[in-house]
């Protein structure tokens, strides 16, 4: 039976904006109100100055022993537990939580006139004391699944990466883990119907995950780097501080309304509030409500973006749910606008300033007292803290206007960015008002002549165009509640299509000049038109093309008419299709066409390999064939990302974890160069989503880590690489070291490592093995970092090369290659000599060809040979790659016609190899 001893408090009522000039965790003042609640009655007491457990009085040494023996509590009983002044250890294992709450209408109240004075504290984060090399895990200190939770008057703290001051009392101060920031969550909450009032959520990464479905947030400070808070599906957050405390970052909120509310960054800082397309995320869109601000107080807009919306760049393409906001200030008493994103031109495209009469929908009463699409249960968290600790809680919340639990305060919309023909197809666009409660009455308007509307009222509309301007363009289409609270679709409107186009003739396929093919074509004109046939080319090892490789495809509306041929389509036919098509039509039916001879070695120009990823075929094989790329895993063909570019016009997205692209070369090779242009979507030299090491991946066990190959065998696994991955020893770098490779088995080739920021966007990686000399260096186009390894290896024949990824792939953690070039360095010196005998019917010489230069010869043959004025029969066969030193002979026969033996003659001989040619003349004798 527990006791419930009900004694008297007396409450403190404080402005809630203290001094910020200290962190937090920095023992300065208070941001908040004081609340005194060390008076208050609970059920079960926690003490950690106890010697030991008291079960029969209901007191406990540790918060994990007083849950235990506490019993649920009820929606008109709250089971509290009373928390005694202190720090309370509750760090969790690897993979599990300090704490977790399942049990509903628990209250944990602090026992104190300072909330920094009852901490619930651990130190765990992911790779730093959670997790594994494997497996992520962000070392939570309390996760709550349950509804009614609510806490009072305490600190929750998770200090892996930030020092925490007790107040008056140094024995009590805690020292971070490790300066190096990850993941590590202090409090993640879901269930419904939560309440934390005057308590300190502390971490830097990842502080929160408030994933519930109603919640509210009175007086509570809050600080973090990146994804500190989330939002759940509602909640309201009045009389707080949000504090970016490193001054950089983003919160990632939606459905999250802050009431006076103070945002606060150091001096020169900036804050957002979600990730952007170039960070990682998307602005909130669909049925999803983006953050609203009412009444809050933020920095100086110095820069004009110095506080905006979206971190990165914002969407080029219009979106069709605002932020709103109403009332908001900058510390000067300023109106301000925020931004709409941190880099870029400062535009205010994502949000809008409410009315007054919009602005009455967002009180807790009005937001709280249902879920969005539930019914009216009349939940009053503000009246429950009134009751409970005597407050009365100022702000909206004392607003009781008319019509309050039924006022609209979001909308979702469904197919909100569509594309539609003038004439030919439609767009249904729907809309549903939050509260479910509130009148569902919608009005659809635009003030645009280029479409039309079905209706005007209703829950959804049919967008049909009337395009005839002869240029596509993105239309708006408003939705707008009762009260006036309205959304935007964006109707991209194109003119009306017209036949796909025709071929005047049928297609060929060229023949090779300079390491190229054209398909030859030409389409029916229609006057002012663009060609945007798609065009496909595929390498085929018959005529009729049974068994069909990709080899090269069209992208970006842009004909991929000549293709760059490929050492591996030696030997093969090239398979052209095209689908007609202009710029306002459909694509066609395909017509295919096949070379009518196989590509030959004399048609291959040059032995650098450099792919251009606006044509790569992102099409996943099986085997490895030399002169091919083979591709593993998903990778996708990736524009530039907004506000930025790549060096070779188009990327290549690695966008599954353990994803590898592999070049196979079967010739031998002797030195060899890489070069990779790589931009991670990670920009601040972490490169990876978490930490890993320098360990092997397996399929089911993939370490956060990648490989850049040079002289390597896919096929087998073997030969070398530059390997790296993202380290606990480092927040903003990555470790880089030198690799071998033996039958898919890597190791370090020496001890020596470099850790460096150089990982950022258009990050240039070269390497190079030079006789028996590895040598990594690497540069980008961001900051002066840079990279440089270098060692001693045991030279090998292979010539392929590839990369690999295992980090994680979602938007903001993978990365993009825009340029590969694998080369042969070195000099060329062939120098041919003959032995000729005499044989039945004439001569026969035995012609070697030995390199005499520093590099490598490819696809070496002796294409003619002469005895006097007598040609003689060279054999149609390539004499491979001629490594430096390396020979290589052939037989060639001549006629008896060439002179009678004893007579003085000349030997000619001369041939090709790719990138050049050869011969050799001298006098003989005939034998």
């Amino acid at each position: 039976m527990f006791k419930r001893t009900t004694l008297s408090f007396i409450v403190i009522a404080l402005t809630i904006f203290g001094s910020m000039a200290h962190a937090q965790d920095a023992n300065g003042p208070s941001p908040l109100s004081a609340l005194d609640t060390s008076a208050m009655s609970y059920d079960i007491l926690v003490d950690g100055s106890l010697a030991q457990d008291n079960p029969a009085q209901n007191q406990y040494k540790t918060l994990q022993a007083a849950y235990a023996a506490a019993p649920a509590g009820t929606a008109t009983r709250q089971t509290v537990i009373g928390i005694k002044p202190n720090v309370y250890n509750l760090n969790g294992g690897t993979q599990t939580p300090g704490l977790m709450i399942t049990k509903n209408f628990i209250t944990l109240l602090g026992l104190t006139n300072d909330h920094r004075n009852v901490v619930l504290a651990g130190n765990l984060g992911n790779k730093e004391g959670a997790g594994s090399d494997t497996s992520s895990y962000n070392g939570y200190v309390i996760i709550v699944s349950a509804t009614g939770f609510t806490a009072v008057n305490l600190t929750i703290l998770n200090y892996c990466n930030l020092n925490y001051e007790y107040p008056g009392n140094p024995a009590l101060n805690l020292t971070e883990r490790s300066p190096v920031i990850t993941q590590a969550v202090a409090f993640q909450l879901s269930g419904d119907k939560e309440i934390l009032d005057h308590v300190a959520l502390l971490s830097r990464l990842d502080t929160t995950f408030i994933q519930s479905t109603r919640a509210y947030f009175n007086s509570v400070f809050i600080e973090g780097t990146n994804d500190f808070i989330g939002g759940g599906t509602e909640s309201v957050w009045e009389n707080s501080v949000v504090s970016y405390p490193t001054g950089d970052g983003e919160g990632t909120v939606t459905g999250t309304v802050f009431v006076n509310t103070k945002f606060t960054v150091p001096s020169g800082g900036t804050l957002e509030f979600y990730k952007g397309p170039t960070s990682g995320g998307a602005y909130p869109e669909g049925n999803s409500l983006p953050a609203a601000l009412i009444n809050c107080v933020f920095p100086v807009n110095t820069d004009g973006n110095t506080v905006s919306l979206i971190k990165g760049f914002a969407p080029t393409t219009p979106q069709n749910i605002y932020t709103v906001t109403y009332n908001n200030l900058d510390v000067n008493g300023n109106p301000i606008v925020l931004a709409d994103a941190s880099q870029g031109a400062v535009t205010h495209n994502l949000s809008r300033e409410l009315s007054a009469q919009e602005a009455a929908a967002f009180t807790p009463g009005n937001i709280l007292s249902a879920t969005p699409t539930g019914v009216q249960d009349n939940w009053d968290p503000a009246g429950f803290l009134a009751t409970y600790t005597g407050q009365t809680v100022p702000g909206l919340a004392a607003a009781n206007a008319a019509g309050q639990g039924s006022l609209p305060y979001g909308m979702g919309m469904t197919n909100g960015t569509q594309s539609i023909v003038s004439n030919q197809t439609t767009a249904t666009v729907s809309a549903t008002v939050f509260p479910a409660r509130a009148p569902n009455t919608i009005t659809w308007s635009t003030p645009s002549s280029l479409i039309s509307l079905n209706h005007s009222t209703g829950a959804n509309v049919v967008v049909s165009g009337m395009n005839t301007t002869g240029i596509s363009q993105y239309v708006p289409v408003n939705a707008t509640a009762p009260n006036g609270f309205h959304v935007t679709a964006w109707i991209f409107v194109q003119p009306p299509f017209i036949s796909a186009p025709t071929l005047a003739s049928t297609p060929t396929i060229s023949a090779a000049v300079n390491g190229t093919v054209t398909l030859n074509y030409k389409l029916n004109a229609v006057p002012n038109r663009t060609d945007q046939s798609v065009i496909s080319w595929f390498s085929c090892s018959d005529a009729s093309c049974s068994s069909p490789r990709p080899v090269g495809i069209s992208n970006n509306n842009m004909p991929l008419q000549t293709y760059t041929l490929q050492a591996g389509d030696v030997g093969n036919y090239l398979k052209a299709t095209i689908q007609p098509k202009w710029d306002i039509s459909n694509a066609g039916p395909a017509v295919s066409v096949t070379s009518t001879t196989r590509i030959v070695p004399s048609n291959i120009v040059t032995t650098t390999v450099s792919p251009n990823f606006l044509n790569f075929p992102p099409t996943p094989e099986a085997a490895f064939i030399s002169g091919y790329w083979t591709v593993q895993g998903t990778w996708q063909s990736e524009a530039p990302p907004i506000g930025g570019s790549f060096v070779n016009g188009w990327g290549l997205r690695v966008a599954s974890q353990g994803a590898a692209i592999y070049h196979q070369e079967d010739a031998p090779y002797g030195d060899e160069q890489v070069s990779v242009v790589m931009t991670p979507e990670k920009t601040g030299g972490q490169g990876f989503g978490s930490p890993g090491t320098g360990a092997d991946s397996t399929p089911t066990a993939q370490i956060q880590n990648a490989d850049i190959y040079i002289k390597y065998d896919p096929r087998t696994g073997n030969g070398y690489s530059l390997r790296f991955w993202r380290t606990t020893a480092s927040a903003n770098q990555v470790m880089f070291q030198l690799y071998q490779h033996i039958n898919g088995v890597g190791s370090p080739i020496d001890s020596n490592q470099e850790l460096t920021g150089v990982f950022k966007p258009n990050t240039f990686i070269t390497l190079s093995i030079i006789g028996n000399v590895f040598t990594a260096t690497g540069y980008n186009t961001t900051d002066p970092t840079t990279l440089f390894l270098q060692s001693t290896i045991t030279p090998n024949t292979y010539g392929g090369s590839g990369t690999r990824w295992s980090g994680t792939v979602p938007a903001g953690n993978s990365n993009a290659y825009s340029f590969f070039n694998i080369s042969y360095p070195g000099t060329i010196q062939l120098v041919t000599t003959a032995k000729l005998t005499k044989v039945t019917d004439g001569y026969q010489a035995v012609v070697t060809v030995t390199n005499n230069g520093t590099g490598t010869a490819p696809n070496v043959q002796l294409t003619s040979a002469s005895l006097g004025s007598t040609a003689g029969t060279v054999p149609a066969i390539s004499m491979g790659n001629l490594l430096a030193g390396q020979s290589s002979s052939v037989t060639v026969t001549f006629p008896a016609s060439a002179g009678s033996s004893g007579a003085g003659t000349a030997e000619k001989f001369a041939g090709t190899y790719t990138g050049g040619t050869f011969g050799g003349s001298f006098r003989a004798t005939l034998p």
